[in-house]
């Protein structure tokens, strides 16, 4: 399972629920539009992404999900400026 990692440029803490399992502290950044989260896949993970080309999203939230935007740094860096700033980079 993927992790959330702190990368820079973030500029919120979004807290896990008391008591929940199999959910982590997340980093993110925001701009009061956009959110943008960092994950890290094992090297498991890694291999069956790279054999397969594919990745998954699941989000918690009943029978719909919200808009969202999957990509490396720079991909979502260019998408989420027409929403607003950036963050910056180390």
């Amino acid at each position: 399972m993927g992790i959330p990692v702190q990368f820079s440029g973030a500029n919120m803490l979004l807290r896990a629920p008391e008591g929940a399992e199999n959910v982590s502290d997340m980093h993110t950044f925001t701009n009061g539009m956009c959110s943008v989260s960092c994950w890290e896949l094992s090297a498991e993970e890694l291999a069956e992404v790279n054999r397969t080309g594919r990745i998954y999203l699941s989000v918690f939230s009943g029978r719909t999900q919200p808009p969202v935007f999957v990509g490396d740094e720079e991909t979502v860096r260019s998408i989420v400026v027409d929403f607003g700033g950036v963050w910056r980079r180390a």
